[in-house]
Formats: C-alpha cells, sequence, structure tokens
C-alpha cells in the first residue's frame, strides 16, 4: 500500500493518483487560499492551467497538485492560510476588501516614505502563495541542442496528426508534450482517436517524441526551449507547429471562484480518470457539445446531475436531469464550498441547492506560444497553429485535418474566438483577486486599456498568466468602448508553463571548453589543467617555483596560443587602427611593435595588446587571452561604423604561440634557427619571420615576464613539433614550461596588471599607471574626449604598487584600511622568490586630496611602493 505524508496524516494513494486526485480522495476540498483576499480555492481545471491547487511538495512550494503523480512516501502540505490553511484567520481580508480598493498600495504608502517600510513586511507576510527553501542546493541540469526540421508542440488530436503529416517525405520531426499523450483527457472519443494516433506515431521513423518536456516560449530563430524533468532541451527547428489546445472560459458571477464551480473537462477527468464524483449534487452549465461527454462521465461517477443550464443549440440530455434553456449562472453561494446557484430564467432568479457547479463553457485557445512568435519576424512565419488553438471548439475530424495541413506546411483555417461574457460580479482574475469591481474602478479612474489594466490591477499577473482571465480582460476594454489596439490581447511571454530557475539555468556550468592545439601535450607532461576563462589552460607542471625559477634563471616555454590574433589590412587598414587606437600607429615603423591599451568610447581601459607594423600598411594585432571575439567585433564595427575599406582576418584559432624566455632563450633558439636573433639583429620591441625547428614563425620580442623572450606565433598544426624540438635542443639548458601559477608572479614582480582582476570597467590608463600608452596630441581616437574630460579632475583613486610584511600570499581582495577606515583593495599578492618578500598590486582611494603611502591589510602592514618591482630599469627584458 502505497501512502503519501499530508499535513502529520497518512493518505492513501490508488494507481494513477495525482496529489490533487489523493487530496481530493481523503476529502480535501480546500487547497489553498488566494493571494490578497486569502478566498479558499478547490480544484478547478485539472489540466495545470490555473493556480487553485499550488501545494507544497516535498518542501518545494508551489507545485500544481492536479498534474503532480503522487509517490510513496511524498510529503504535501497547504500553504497560504494564518495558522492553517483549513483555518486562516486572514481570511477576515475578504471582508475588509471594499476598505482595499484596486491600487489601494500606490495610494495609501506614497507618503510618507517610511510608511511603504512598514508595510511592506505585514504585506508580504500576508500574501504569496509558499515560502521558498533557502537551504536546498541548485540542481542544475544539462542542456541539449536538437536541429529538427518540424517542431509540434502539444500531443492532442491536431498534433498527433500535424506529426503523421510532417513526417512523409521522410522528414525529421519532433513530438513534445508537457506530459504524454491524452495525459489530461477524460475517457471518450477524444481519447480513443489520440490512442489511435500516437500508435501511428510510433510506427513513424522519422517522428522523435519528447513527453514530459513544456515548451517555455518560442525565440527568434525559431527557438523553442524545452522543460524536461532532467534536462533543458533547445530545439532549433525549420518550421513550428503549435497545437496547445484551449481551454473553457471561467465565467464571471459572484462566488465564481469558491471550491466546487468546476471547469467542465476537469470534473469529467476527475470522474472518468479517478474514479471520484465531484460532488453529490451538481448542476452543468452546457454550451458545448462537448457537455453531454461531461454529463455522462458525471453521472458514471454517482454524481446527481439536478440541473442543466443548456444553450439552445446542445440537444436535451438522456438522463434525467432537469434542462433549463436560455438560463445564466448569476451567482454560486456558500462559505466553505458551493451550497447552491443562482439562475437566472424567463421567469427570474432560482435558487437551486447543489454542492457543485461545473461550467462546460465556450473554449478560447491556449496561444501565448503563438503571440509570442508573432512579433518575432521572419520567425514568427514558420509558425503555425493546428486544432483548437486556431479554432476553439472544433470536432475531432477538423482538428485532425488542421493537423494534417499545418504539418505539410499547408495553410490553415483559423476562427474567432467567441466574445466571453463578463457578468456584473465576480472574479476576472481569480490568480491576482481582481474583480469586474476593480476593473470598473480602474477604469473610471483613467485607466482604459488592456495593458495598463494589467499593470494597475495585476489582471493576468499571477501563476496562471492570463490563461483564465486574458479573454475576459481584452472583452472588458472592447465592451467599453476602447479600440482595437486598447483591446488587445496583452503581451505573451516566457515562460509560457511554470519553470524552476533552476531548470533555467541549465547548461550554466557547461562552458564550451576551448583548448590549444598543445592541450594533450601539457597533460601527457603531468600539467594540473583548469579553467582560464572559456580555456582549459596549464597552471603548473608541478612545482610552480621551480617553473619561476626556470624563467629568472634558465630558459623555460609557455603556451599562449590563447592571446586573440589578428591581421589587418586592406586600404584602410592603418585608417581604422588609427582612429581605434590612442596611440600613434603611423609612426610605427614595419617590423616594430608597440605595447597598446584599446579604451571604449568612455576612455576606459577594455583590452591590451601587441601591435605589430606590417608592411604595404599592414598590421598583426594581439589580445589578451579570451578577448579575441569582443576585439574582432569592436574592429569590425567601427569600420563598418565610418565605412572603411578594412580587411580584419581572426587567426587566433589558426595560428598557435610559444614563449620561450629567460635568460638563456636567444641561445636555445640560435640552436634551431639559422636566421639572426642577436640583440642587434632581433632587438627588444622588434618582430622577424623566424623558421625555428623548420617550422615557419612570426618571433616578437617582448617581456610580459620580465626576462629575455620570444612569443613564436606559428601555424596551429605544427605547434607539438616546434615545442617537442625546443624541449629537446634545450635540455642541457634546464628549459621547462612554466604555467600560469608561475606567470601570476612573473607579472606581478614586473608590476603588469591583470586585465579583469586588477582592473574595474571604469579604469582609464591614468589610474593604470599607463598614460604613456597614450597620445593625447593625436587629433582624434575612440575615448579622446572622454579621456580629455577625465584629466582635467583630480585623480581620486589609482593602482599602487604594494610591499607587504610576511607571506601576504592570501591576501588578495584585502580591504586596505587607513585610521579604520576602508580606501582601497589588494588585488594581486604573492611572496616573490625573486625579490624575497612579499608584494602586491591594489587600488587606493585618494585621502585629503593625496594618496596614504602607509595602510594595514588585515594585519599586515602595507607600504605603497614604485613599480616594477624586479629589474625597474628593465635590462634584462632588453638584453
Amino acid at each position: 500500500m502505497a501512502w503519501i505524508e499530508f499535513e502529520g496524516r497518512r493518505v492513501r494513494i490508488e494507481a494513477g493518483d495525482t496529489v490533487a486526485s489523493a487530496l481530493f480522495r481523503h476529502g480535501v476540498r480546500t487547497f489553498t487560499r488566494s493571494i490578497k483576499s486569502h478566498r479558499r480555492r478547490g480544484l478547478t481545471c485539472l489540466t495545470g492551467d490555473c493556480a487553485n491547487c499550488l501545494v507544497r511538495v516535498d518542501d518545494e512550494p508551489g507545485m500544481r497538485s492536479c498534474i503532480t503523480p503522487a509517490r510513496d512516501g511524498m510529503r504535501v502540505e497547504r500553504e497560504g492560510g494564518v495558522p492553517s490553511v483549513e483555518r486562516d484567520l486572514l481570511a477576515a481580508l475578504d471582508r475588509l476588501h471594499p476598505l482595499l480598493p484596486v491600487g489601494f498600495y500606490s495610494k495609501t504608502f506614497i507618503r510618507p516614505r517610511l510608511a511603504w517600510t512598514v508595510a511592506e513586511r505585514l504585506i508580504r507576510g500576508a500574501t504569496g502563495i509558499g515560502r521558498l527553501p533557502t537551504g536546498v542546493r541548485p540542481r542544475i541540469s544539462q542542456v541539449r541542442h536538437l536541429h529538427v526540421e518540424v517542431l509540434v508542440i502539444g500531443a492532442g488530436v491536431a498534433g498527433l496528426s500535424a506529426a503523421l503529416s510532417a513526417s512523409e517525405g521522410g522528414r525529421s520531426v519532433l513530438l513534445c508534450d508537457e506530459g504524454e499523450p491524452g495525459w489530461l483527457v477524460a475517457p471518450g472519443p477524444t481519447i480513443e482517436r489520440i490512442c489511435s494516433l500516437a500508435e501511428a506515431v510510433q510506427r513513424a521513423a522519422s517522428i522523435t517524441t519528447l513527453w514530459h518536456h513544456a515548451a517555455v516560449g518560442i525565440y527568434e530563430g525559431p527557438l523553442v526551449p524545452l522543460a524536461g524533468p532532467e534536462r533543458l532541451v533547445h530545439v532549433h527547428p525549420e518550421r513550428v507547429v503549435v497545437a496547445t489546445g484551449a481551454l473553457e472560459s471561467l465565467q464571471t458571477f459572484r462566488g465564481n471562484d469558491l471550491p466546487g464551480v468546476w471547469l467542465g473537462r476537469g470534473a469529467a477527468r476527475l470522474a472518468g480518470r479517478h474514479g471520484l464524483s465531484p460532488g453529490r449534487r451538481a448542476v452543468i452549465v452546457a454550451e458545448t457539445a462537448e457537455a453531454l461527454e461531461h454529463l455522462g462521465a458525471l453521472g458514471s461517477s454517482g454524481s446527481k446531475l439536478v440541473a442543466v443550464v443548456a444553450s439552445d443549440e446542445i440537444p436535451a440530455p438522456t438522463a434525467g436531469a432537469r434542462v433549463i434553456r436560455g438560463g445564466a449562472v448569476m451567482a454560486a453561494l456558500g462559505r466553505r464550498g458551493v451550497r447552491a446557484v443562482v439562475i437566472r430564467t424567463e421567469r427570474g432568479s432560482e435558487r437551486i441547492a447543489c454542492d457543485t457547479l461545473v461550467l462546460s463553457t465556450r473554449r478560447f485557445p491556449r496561444d501565448a506560444l503563438l503571440r509570442m512568435a508573432a512579433d518575432l519576424p521572419p520567425s514568427g512565419e514558420a509558425v503555425v497553429g493546428a486544432g483548437e488553438v486556431v479554432a476553439p471548439g472544433c470536432s475531432l475530424d477538423e482538428a485532425e485535418q488542421s493537423g494534417a495541413l499545418a504539418g505539410r506546411g499547408e495553410a490553415v483555417p483559423i476562427s474567432e474566438p467567441p466574445a466571453p461574457g463578463l457578468g456584473a460580479e465576480g472574479l476576472v482574475c481569480p490568480c491576482e483577486d481582481v474583480s469586474v469591481a476593480d476593473l470598473e474602478r480602474a477604469w473610471e479612474e483613467g485607466w482604459r486599456s488592456s495593458e495598463i489594466l494589467k499593470r494597475y490591477t495585476t489582471a493576468t499577473m499571477g501563476p496562471c498568466r492570463g490563461a483564465l482571465c486574458g479573454w475576459a480582460l481584452a472583452a472588458f476594454a472592447r465592451a467599453r468602448g476602447a479600440d482595437a489596439l486598447a483591446s488587445a490581447r496583452t503581451t505573451a511571454r516566457p515562460p509560457a508553463r511554470p519553470v524552476r530557475l533552476e531548470q533555467l539555468a541549465a547548461g550554466v556550468h557547461e562552458v564550451v571548453e576551448k583548448r590549444t592545439g598543445l592541450h594533450h601535450l601539457h597533460v601527457s607532461r603531468g600539467a594540473r589543467v583548469d579553467w582560464s576563462g572559456r580555456w582549459k589552460r596549464p597552471f603548473t607542471y608541478g612545482d610552480w617555483r621551480d617553473e619561476h625559477r626556470a624563467v629568472r634563471e634558465r630558459v623555460s616555454l609557455m603556451d599562449v596560443g590563447t592571446l586573440g590574433k589578428f591581421l589587418i589590412g586592406g586600404p584602410d587598414g592603418r585608417e581604422l587602427l588609427e582612429r581605434v587606437l590612442p596611440c600613434r600607429v603611423e609612426s610605427l615603423e614595419p617590423g616594430r611593435c608597440r605595447y597598446v591599451v584599446v579604451l571604449d568610447e568612455g576612455g576606459y581601459v577594455m583590452d591590451d595588446g601587441i601591435l605589430c607594423a606590417l608592411g604595404d600598411g599592414r598590421a598583426y594585432l594581439t589580445s589578451t587571452s579570451g578577448g579575441a571575439e569582443r576585439m574582432e567585433a569592436w574592429l569590425r564595427g567601427w569600420a563598418d561604423r565610418w565605412g572603411l575599406r578594412a580587411h580584419i582576418v581572426d587567426r587566433t584559432s589558426a595560428l598557435g604561440a610559444i614563449n620561450v624566455a629567460g635568460p638563456r632563450a636567444r641561445e636555445l633558439l640560435s640552436r634551431l634557427t639559422d636566421d639572426p636573433v642577436d640583440a642587434s639583429a632581433f632587438p627588444y620591441g622588434a618582430h622577424r619571420h623566424l623558421t625555428v625547428a623548420g617550422v615557419p614563425c612570426r618571433a616578437i620580442r617582448v617581456g610580459f615576464v620580465g626576462e629575455l623572450s620570444f612569443e613564436l606565433h606559428h601555424p596551429r598544426s605544427r605547434g607539438f613539433e616546434l615545442w617537442t624540438a625546443l624541449e629537446q635542443s634545450g635540455a642541457d639548458l634546464g628549459v621547462r614550461p612554466h604555467g600560469l601559477d608561475a606567470l601570476d608572479v612573473l607579472r606581478l614582480e614586473k608590476g603588469h596588471p591583470y586585465l579583469g582582476q586588477d582592473t574595474l570597467p571604469d579604469d582609464h590608463p591614468d589610474k593604470l599607471g599607463l598614460g604613456w600608452t597614450v597620445a593625447m596630441d593625436k587629433p582624434w581616437f575612440v575615448g579622446r574626449v572622454a579621456l580629455q574630460r577625465m584629466r582635467e579632475l583630480p585623480l581620486e583613486r589609482r593602482l599602487v604598487g604594494l610591499e607587504l610584511d610576511g607571506d601576504a600570499s592570501s591576501l588578495r581582495g584585502m580591504p586596505l584600511a587607513l585610521d579604520g577606515r576602508v580606501v582601497g583593495r589588494v588585488t594581486s599578492c604573492a611572496l616573490s622568490p625573486a625579490l624575497g618578500r612579499s608584494i602586491g598590486l591594489g587600488w587606493l582611494r585618494a585621502v585629503d586630496g593625496g594618496f596614504p603611502q602607509v595602510l594595514r591589510a588585515g594585519s599586515a602592514q602595507a607600504r605603497v611602493v614604485p613599480t616594477p618591482f624586479y629589474d625597474p630599469e628593465g635590462v634584462r627584458v632588453r638584453a
């Protein structure tokens, strides 16, 4: 025997039970309380469209109990009442509704400001649909991408038919549904047709099915994310068929939200699927032919049909219930649930005792996905509807034909849904407790379109996203004379169905892994490889101190293939660089290179790199690791804006780069090349074409590590050949590779900042001590105007070098304090092997017009000192 735990009681569950059906069998009629007025809410639709059955399941709030399968051992609680849902003291708010009119918060708490601070805490405590768990670890699921020719959303008659017709000719088709075929349909002709079509779908080889995957939205592309139980599937189809069906309208009358008021399909599903009677004495409103099926389901479940309020076109039911032609429901009466209904007849109003009111009314399409696509040209042209979503109330044959046409890409007949009738009383939006009277008041106050009525009254903004009230809100505006635009449906926005935030975050941990051409070589050398941005890079090969020593005393290799690499040419290539870069480009002779910073329009540093001048007006530009995409977009954007004839070729993926650094770097290179590499032939700040170990390279004399070094940019496919040749030839020189751990200390000893670690988004060159890279005597460059204005202001913050007491390796991020006042922050720090003391970089704010020289970083003293710390004259790097 299987059980669920419900508020301290054990509730038996049977095969096929949902949480809602199990609780209903147990006698539960009030499932939750409304958000604002704390009115009782009971089962209504049983399709997951309304918010009347939200419960807490296994500590997760807001679960739709009507479509949540019951499992043995599940813990279920109701939420929304004080002290309980069944006996809620806050239900008194319902009686105070006349004193809390629409817009009450905005009108009452606008002044004084302090009033809202106090009231907000009380309001938050009295409203909402449940408490969020704070100690639960997110379950970040995976993301999967699927490319198909046709995506069909919805596995009803129309959706199944669309999938079958779309698969003709071998087209790839994906059919998805929030549940399974027919899972929300009561026994009868509809489920029989669905089962027959579903069997044919399973036999079709080119149709893939994804059950229990809800379409979240339709985005430009088209792109359709499907939220599943274990993953988020991004579907990239050529065409989309939306077959999401229709929903019966909730008529507006007094008491239309009481427990015991059902939509017809929900009542029939409870009776037919779960064998439960919605009530002992039922009144049914029959406006569609399908209502006759609902009558049969209710009768077979044991409900006594006391009256049928039928429209003239509905045949008289065979059951012995009394038939009232042309009548309308005026009110549902009761306190804890329906006890009677008031029917308006030709002879006046009549009260009928009952405990169940079933509304088998006209249907309105679940068209949120279609409306999302309509605003996304050209994607919207590839999205069509089929079945009741475009023809609500259509027959089974019409739905199947509609699906077949949509699947083949042919035109589908579309019919307008009927105009919903609005009574003088009752709730339009049960989720937000917005009544007809609230809409009337808002209209009188001047809020005269459906969009601003939505914002002012919060109608359609509840958990059901307007499924029950969207059409009624638009009809209200239309009935009061609003034009077509003002009375249009409110904007449909994702998610179309409820989805967890952790599901939307699927794939955040699945970063696209970028590797250099030497990745496997590093692994074979014992490197500890980890993430550096989007790249996988070696951090150390065992002992970073030995790697550091190799750079400072011998010779070392580092894979720097992650650098962005661009070839820039064309008639206006030099002109583009002159305008974009703040340094002088024209004065850079072929064969020379220069360190450059890249500024945005605000004068802030966004990247840096090395600019190498080539012949014929061409140039070779590098950027930071991970900055290649941004740099390319930046250059192309300015070239297009100015209409320059400049060609930009991103060579990042095609070229690898190896940095050969250390006092014996020249000695190592000379063993592998016949090209001159001596200081006179290849000075610091130059670049040359070298052939090293038979591999053509562009060698650049730069020194990020502060030692003699050569960056060898080479064809990526020959990186392994070049690296192994360097290792073998330098074995007697003590060559060894170094990783990012050693590089972090090496560059810090030279006082070189890491962009992103030592910098902030609003840093201009002067703050970083890089003012020397900017030629302010140039007439114009990107960011010059802003930089000129900032130079006229006193410098309020700058990056400084720090000398710290003791081993300060763990002080990164530590605030810098002066007399107990925080005036800065340590951004980088390390115990330098070359200097024998702790050094760092940090931000420092001006204090009383000057920059302090002695500060505290935690328990350590920090003194501001000049940079570079190591070889301040640059003798070693220019060797």
